[in-house]
């Protein structure tokens, strides 16, 4: 990852490509070959990126209120900490939690220590502080570049799985394929609203001036860090019924008064996913002005799509005992797959409608499923490996386009770049 101090004096001196907007073309497995070179963004991509301008959502009253305290942690940050740095440190809280949750409860379904629960609150709300201060130490130190936004969408994009697991730890709702729900709606909801910006080219950040990302994040950590204090297994496994007074449980349906809270808190998400979901196709649907790219943008969803179904398709029994190599493959492939997406929207580039990294995982779950003479030590190789490659081709992925980014604009990744050397 230490990339791209320098450029050649041919690097230097090339005639940049035109800019060309690839969202406008329909590509349902092939994009354009970038390059020569090991590059992932074409030249008039990375020409798309140097031009690039982010354009967030509408503010909430939360962030307006915490605005003043982001600033003021700011200023404590050192002149010469790279905003990267800033992004990556909070990044590094999501990936605390989660192995140590991983150490605890490998695959969800037992109860943790009453700190494993407190830290992940604790790093899901430092991580959110800290991304919320990244793009203000980039602005004070004179920083800002595109690949600010690469990195902070990127890691949002993973911590997503931290945020799973959290949930996932304290609601013990790991080996049911309940919690494969509740990791596909946090990740697919993520992945349409980049979606969303690849089109109408601004990212959606709240609902209203009263809910948004702030608010969503913020309540996740807050209620995790208060998950440390209470009987989780008493809580999340009683019913619905329990929680109501005689007079209303007795006209709520049955299966919804007999069910588990914990399933019932996946339901929740599940409505309010539906509908973060609905408004963005809506909003995609009236920007796009004609029946062809209006067909190109549904079809970018099957990649998703086909990522968050595949677990289903497993076994229950496998889901039992293998809960968390599925959930790191699934979060890593839906990782890779949005992150190209984030890049790409910024590159205005052609998105495949069918990527072809869902492939390996799509046919390894119907393997799993169909195959009897697989052994269960096969089947959980078979999950290993996939997660081991979609690892690597995701660290291997970002690496080239930060690569491309950089040698672009003349900047470094982790470091700020003295303004002597910039070139003009």
């Amino acid at each position: 990852w230490q990339i791209l101090s320098a450029m050649t004096k041919s690097e230097e001196n090339a005639v940049h490509a035109a800019p060309h907007d690839g969202t406008l073309e329909h590509v349902w497995f092939f994009e354009p070959t970038p390059g020569k070179h090991h590059e992932v963004l074409a030249p008039s991509g990375v020409e798309n990126i140097a031009a690039h301008k982010y354009v967030p959502g509408r503010c909430t009253h939360l962030d307006n209120f915490c605005n003043p305290a982001w600033n003021r942690l700011t200023t404590l940050l050192p002149m010469w900490l790279a905003p990267n740095m800033v992004t990556t440190f909070g990044g590094l809280h999501c990936g605390l939690s989660y192995f140590v949750l991983w150490y605890f409860s490998p695959n969800f379904d037992t109860d943790v220590p009453d700190w494993t629960i407190l830290l992940a609150g604790y790093c899901t709300l430092a991580y959110y502080t800290l991304d919320c201060m990244d793009g203000k130490q980039a602005r004070r130190t004179g920083s800002s570049s595109p690949l600010g936004q690469l990195f902070d969408h990127g890691f949002d994009c993973i911590c997503n799985m931290a945020h799973v697991a959290a949930a996932g730890g304290y609601t013990m709702c790991g080996g049911t394929k309940w919690f494969f729900l509740l990791q596909f709606l946090f990740q697919f909801s993520f992945f349409v609203a980049q979606w969303e910006e690849y089109y109408t080219r601004v990212l959606p950040h709240s609902t209203s001036d009263w809910f948004g990302v702030t608010e969503g994040v913020y309540g996740l950590g807050l209620l995790t860090a208060v998950m440390a204090f209470i009987d989780r297994k008493a809580f999340w496994m009683a019913t619905v019924g329990s929680f109501l007074p005689a007079s209303l449980s007795n006209l709520t349906p049955t299966a919804l008064s007999e069910m588990e809270l914990r399933y019932a808190y996946v339901v929740g998400w599940a409505i309010t996913g539906f509908f973060l979901v609905f408004f963005s196709i809506v909003r995609v649907m009236k920007h796009e002005r004609t029946k062809q790219l209006k067909f190109s943008a549904i079809t970018k969803l099957l990649s998703p799509l086909l990522v968050g179904l595949s677990p289903f398709l497993l076994p229950g029994k496998y889901i039992q005992n293998n809960t968390r190599y599925v959930s790191v493959a699934t979060g890593l492939l839906f990782s890779i797959i949005t992150k190209k997406m984030i890049v790409f929207s910024m590159a205005k580039m052609s998105y495949a409608s069918v990527q072809l990294d869902v492939l390996p995982f799509v046919m390894g779950c119907l393997w799993i499923r169909y195959d009897a003479r697989l052994t269960e030590k096969g089947a959980f190789l078979v999950m290993v490996i996939l997660s081991l490659a979609y690892a690597i081709r995701l660290v291997f992925w970002a690496r080239r386009a930060i690569t491309d980014i950089c040698r672009r604009l003349g900047i470094w990744c982790f470091r700020i770049k003295p303004k002597k050397e910039k070139f003009n």
